[in-house]
């Protein structure tokens, strides 16, 4: 609601950026669901910063394809 105009439904661009969040969401668990099914060791690294650095970056690619 801070990124655009609440009250039009042409300019609101919450659903754009939730479903940015909910993609990258999605996107660390199917690699997490992936590695379990062919048993690939996680480290302390690949399960706990990378899901974080993913989501910051998916954030910003979002903020850039909304103000495009």
């Amino acid at each position: 609601m801070a990124i655009g105009y609440f009250p039009s439904l042409i300019y609101n661009r919450f659903l754009v950026g939730l479903s940015g969040i909910f993609i990258v969401i999605i996107s660390v668990l199917s690699a997490i669901g992936i590695w379990s099914y062919f048993k690939i060791g996680m480290s302390l690294i690949s399960s706990e910063v990378v899901p974080f650095l993913i989501l910051a970056i998916g954030v910003d690619n979002m903020f850039i394809i909304m103000r495009a």
